[in-house]
């Protein structure tokens, strides 16, 4: 077993001496305000952004036709799949875990 020998010391970057404490105002800016222009990419992005917040997370329709099936008894349950899927997922965590 491997002993780990706990948190390792970061070192600081010393501070600056001349650095100004706040930003100096270019000639001919006015302070306080800032203007920003997006690129029509940004603009896309931001729009796909949108329309992707408004789809659900859940698909009504698939869960209701899966609840129809299990009620009729139409619902068939791959025990074979499933397992395997287990078995996968549990040496997926005994590896992460090492």
């Amino acid at each position: 077993m491997k002993i780990d020998p706990g948190p390792k010391q970061v070192t600081l970057p010393t501070p600056v001496e001349n650095r100004p404490a706040q930003p100096q105002a270019t000639p001919g800016a006015q302070s306080g305000q800032t203007e920003v222009s997006l690129s029509s990419r940004a603009t896309q992005l931001k729009e796909l952004e949108t329309r992707l917040a408004a789809i659900p997370v859940v698909d009504r329709a698939r869960v209701e036709s899966i609840k129809h099936a299990i009620a009729s008894g139409q619902y068939r349950i791959n025990t074979e799949n499933i397992s395997d899927h287990l078995l996968d997922s549990v040496k997926e965590m005994l590896n992460v875990a090492k």
